[in-house]
């Protein structure tokens, strides 16, 4: 994890060289005593991000080059394999590993954490927030079917809500629990995104589940059905967010998707959204979570480091221009970043969390 050079054995290496000073030996002697004095030791954190081309991923290789950049003490490596495997990596890793892991996923996995649910496999401390790379989204339920308009509708329909410990599952059971209308529908999972919206648009399933960007924007994929064939957002009632959290202790936040705002970006000639008042899906924000554990003047580089130069984030990202006002802007409280983050945030004038988020810093 670190480099470090013995004081002492540098002191002895450079006496023999001086009292060589006259041989080309001494001098090479010199030489490498000085570089191991002035060789900086570094903490590299290890970071697991989504595949190669996906928002997390993009990020991530952004703040891996500024950290590269800008860092003496710190060096990033980043593993583009957000999947199960960075859980197990996680909860296997002793106290000491996991102060340097970084995980890619959205606010409610380290709530399941705390109980070892999929997609964990044992109990791991509750991690703490750094920064998101998708502020303001979300995600719903979208149907082929016109009639189904609430997630009441659902009951007895053919929906395919993801496997265990996917982002779909993870934020759209609860809301399905509270409505009464789990154990009456036809679960029919599927094994991605692309698939379950491929069988969509064939009417093999009455609905699936998808990620709304910016509250406006669907998934390459999805977005692609949407164009082709008749999709419609599947609201949530209001009263049932709460019931929800109540539940399960999941943090579900209402979030409302305007009406025309898929009809605008895609240029369609129907409403996805089609509540007047907004369609309302469960708040998302992914991002990057560490150990409470983690040194905090580690977190406190990475986050200031990345806020300092939040113009890169805006050359590289898609959400860019989003980024750059609200990569702090995660669907948790303040208390649940971590310390370090939350001075950084603080000192460069950031607002973040959901109190940055409501307007009160």
């Amino acid at each position: 994890m670190y480099t470090k050079t013995s004081k002492r054995s540098r002191a002895d290496f450079i006496s023999i060289a001086f009292r060589r000073r006259n041989s080309a030996l001494g001098l090479l002697a010199i030489s490498f005593a000085m570089w191991g004095t002035s060789a900086t030791a570094q903490t590299v954190v290890r970071l697991y991000t989504y595949p190669q081309g996906a928002y997390g991923q993009v990020a991530g290789v952004t703040l891996q080059k500024l950290i590269a950049k800008n860092s003496k003490t710190l060096r990033i490596e980043s593993l583009p394999a957000a999947g199960r495997e960075q859980y197990v990596d996680y909860a296997n890793a002793s106290k000491e590993k996991r102060q340097y892991m970084m995980l890619t996923m959205s606010h409610i996995e380290p709530v399941l954490g705390d109980k070892g649910q999929v997609p964990w496999d044992k109990p791991v401390p509750r991690m703490k927030a750094i920064m998101t790379f998708a502020p303001n989204s979300a995600v719903a339920m979208f149907t082929n079917n016109p009639a189904i308009r609430t997630i009441h509708d659902l009951a007895g329909k053919k929906v395919d809500i993801g496997l265990p410990g996917s982002y779909v599952y993870n934020s759209q059971t609860p809301l399905l629990i509270a409505a009464g209308v789990m154990p009456k529908i036809d679960p029919l999972p599927s094994v991605s995104i692309n698939q379950g919206w491929q069988r969509l648009g064939d009417k093999v399933i009455d609905a699936s589940g998808a990620g709304i960007i910016n509250m406006r924007l669907l998934p390459p994929g999805p977005s692609d059905v949407a164009r082709k064939s008749k999709i419609y957002q599947v609201h949530v009632p209001q009263e049932l967010f709460k019931k929800a959290q109540e539940m399960t202790g999941f943090p579900l936040l209402p979030l409302p998707v305007k009406k025309g705002a898929f009809k605008e970006s895609y240029g369609l000639d129907y409403e996805v959204a089609r509540e007047e008042s907004g369609t309302l899906a469960s708040a998302f924000t992914p991002g990057f979570w560490v150990s409470a554990d983690m040194p905090e003047n580690v977190a406190y580089e990475i986050t200031k480091t990345a806020l300092q130069h939040i113009d890169q984030f805006g050359q590289d990202h898609a959400l860019g221009k989003l980024l750059k006002e609200k990569i702090g802007h995660m669907t948790v409280p303040q208390a649940d970043f971590h310390p370090g983050a939350r001075r950084a945030y603080q000192e460069l004038g950031f607002t973040y969390g959901l109190e940055g988020i409501s307007g009160k810093r």
